[in-house]
Formats: structure tokens, sequence, C-alpha cells
């Protein structure tokens, strides 16, 4: 499993017509996502702990510990994403059932929503790795020597377009080219959800992902994964149901198991990694991996226990803040690790320095560029309406 470059996908579909509790729940279930990416390029910083992202051997009993135990669930980045990318998904295609949305008025509103703190959140890194010293700290970090010590005007243009890839300079940015790319094409995957049922297109998506591992081909690997979360918005409600007829202990026991199998799934790489090659497990895990964060997903949604812990105030802050968090905290973790005597100590810094300028980043940039998005929005309909009862 390469290092991920990683996670908002997701946070740009906080409209969507889903029960209330619900969409709080899997906006905390985002946060706790975000704050686990952001402990992932923390621990990043750590040498022994770096080295098994690029292939190399897990060495020590600390690393050992992290790595390859449920530990490794705290900091499991590229999980996260996946996470993200289902949960996108999902949001989008059930805020795409709303009598207010128009294919006219989601496009510009969707670009604006994504791209507007995407550059600001280019020029903050471009400030902090001009105003900040890099290459300190701890250099044996197979991580650490691959973030740049400057970023040209070259590298923020190509950053800033999204599509054609980006340079690694703000390493999470590469998921944004997937979700720009997903958001373009949510109308193919809405409609072909009309015509194939949900049951036969999740194995579909689940099998392409694969295929896109195996042939290395990252468009097949990565839009598959949204398409899950498409797929899962059409039984939605259905699952919600369903689930609803299991009372008392045994829902408790249901749900229990569900979670807890999920986690084991995404969990399955570490530990496979174990007695399996770094190639052979990511072929084999990648399927399981996909099945359990879609099954948190679920939890997240309809597990009744689940739901209240994550719709509570904590988690739906991080959720709130979980786009800006996701932008701004790498710039903060390398700044961090460069000056501090021991890597180890950077994720103990790098969480309450990376919450409140992302906290800051949201109240500045985020949430201006949702108004502006809402107000593109209101207009396209409202253009519409008016040029309907013109016609009529």
């Amino acid at each position: 499993m390469t290092v991920p470059q990683t996670l908002d996908h997701a946070a740009a579909g906080r409209s969507a017509p889903a029960p209330r509790g619900r969409l709080r729940s899997l906006d905390g279930l985002r946060g706790v996502a975000s704050v686990v990416v952001l402990a992932h390029h923390s621990l990043l910083i750590v040498p022994s702990l770096a080295a098994p992202y690029y292939g190399e051997a897990v060495e020590g009993r600390v690393a050992t510990l992290f790595v390859r135990t449920p530990l490794h669930l705290f900091w499991a980045g590229t999980e996260a994403v996946y996470l993200f990318f289902v949960l996108s998904g999902l949001v989008l295609t059930l805020a795409s059932r709303s009598r207010a949305f128009t294919w006219s008025s989601y496009f510009p509103s969707r670009i604006v929503r994504l791209y507007l703190p995407v550059l600001a959140a280019i020029l903050f890194a471009a400030l902090m790795i001009a105003a900040l010293p890099r290459g300190r700290g701890s250099p044996e970090s197979m991580w650490m020597q691959r973030r740049p010590d400057h970023y040209s005007l070259t590298s923020m243009l190509i950053d800033g377009t999204l599509i054609n890839g980006t340079t690694g300079a703000v390493s999470p940015l590469w998921s944004l080219k997937w979700e720009v790319l997903f958001s373009v094409l949510l109308p193919v995957f809405i409609l072909g959800l009309r015509r194939v049922p949900a049951s036969v297109q999740i194995p579909f998506y689940l099998a392409l992902s694969l295929l896109g591992e195996v042939t290395g081909v990252s468009t097949l690997k990565y839009l598959p994964m949204f398409g899950v979360g498409v797929a899962l918005a059409a039984i939605w409600d259905r699952i919600g149901s369903q689930t609803q007829r299991v009372q008392g202990a045994a829902a408790g026991f249901v749900w229990t198991a569900v979670v807890l199998v999920s986690l084991c799934l995404v969990m399955s790489y570490w530990a496979l990694t174990a007695v399996l090659s770094y190639r052979r497990a990511e072929v084999v895990t990648l399927i399981p991996i996909l099945l359990g964060v879609t099954g948190l997903v679920v939890a997240a949604g309809h597990a009744p226990v689940v739901r209240r812990l994550l719709s509570s105030r904590v988690f739906v802050f991080l959720g709130m803040i979980s786009f800006s968090l996701y932008l701004v905290h790498e710039p903060i973790v390398v700044a961090i690790g460069s000056v501090v005597s021991r890597p180890a100590e950077t994720v103990v810094f790098a969480l309450p320095a990376g919450l409140l300028v992302a906290y800051a980043f949201y109240l500045v940039i985020e949430r201006p560029s949702h108004l502006v998005s809402q107000r593109i929005r209101r207009a396209v309909q409202q253009s519409d309406s008016e040029s309907q009862r013109a016609s009529v």
C-alpha cells in the first residue's frame, strides 16, 4: 500500500435531503476520518512508521504495535480516503433526490464549492513552505524526505486545476482530482443506477476497483469507490426500514457485529502484510477494505447508538471543519515535524494546531465559499424558473 497522499470529498454534500439525524451522524463520521488523516500524516514523521508505507519492513516492537494491530485504525489514512469516496457518492446521490435539485444549478455550485477552498489551501501551503524551514526534524523519515522545500508558481497552477493530477507539494490534493471527476460524472452514475439494481452495481463497482488495482489504472480503481456510495443511496431507506425491525438486545448484537467486522475488514491489509507481500496484500484486501468502510457508513447512518454518538456536538463540529482540516493540515504537520526534537511528539502538537487552523480556515474560507455556492445555485434555479414561466 503506497503512502496515501491523503481526504473533502463528502463535505460538499451536506445539503442532502436525508433525515437530519442521519446526516449529522455522517458528518460526524467524516469528522472522525479527517482526524484519522491528521494523525496519519503526523505519525509518518516517525521513520519506523513511514517505512512500511514505502514497502520497507516493519522493524521494532513499537512499529509492529502501531502498524499491525488495531492501533493502526487510529491513523489509517488510506482507508479513511476510501471512506470519503464512498461517503461522497452516497451523500451527493441523496442530494440529487431533492425536489429543488437541478443539474443546471448543481454543476456551477459544486465547482465553486470545491475549488475556492482548494485554491485558498494552495496559497496557505505556499506561505507555510516559504515562511517556515523544512528539512530538519526527522530526515530519516521517508515521508519527510519527500516533502518539498519550495512551492513554485508552476506547481501551484498545476495543483489548482486538479484534473491533470497534482504535484504532491500538498499531497492531500490528489484525492480531489477524483472528487471533481466524480462530481462531473454524477449524472452518468445516477443514470446507471436507474437501469441496473444496486444489488448488481455494488459488486460490479467492487470488481472494477479491484481490476484497477491489479492493472494499475487509477481511474478504474478510484471512481468505482464513489459508485459504491451511489448504489448504497438507492437502498439507503430500505436498509433503515429493515434494521428498524430488529429491536432490543438483538439490535445491539447485530450492530456491534457489523461495526467490529467492518473494523476488522478495514484493518485487513496491515494484518495480512505479516504473512503476505505488500503488493499481494493490496490486491487481496482491497474489496474487504471497501466492504469495511461501507459497513461503517451504514452503521453511522442506521445503528442507533453509533448514530447518536456521531451526532453529538464534538463529532458534528469535526465534520463541519473536516474539509478545511483535510486541506490545511499537512503543511502544519510538516512544519511541526521539522522543529520538534522527537518525531513521535509531532502528533501531540499537530492535533490541536491542525484543529485550530482548520476552524479558522473554515470561518474565513470554507463557509463563505459554501455561501457563494448556495447563492449561485439559487440564482440558477430562479433563472430556470423564470425561463420556464416565460416559455409558457
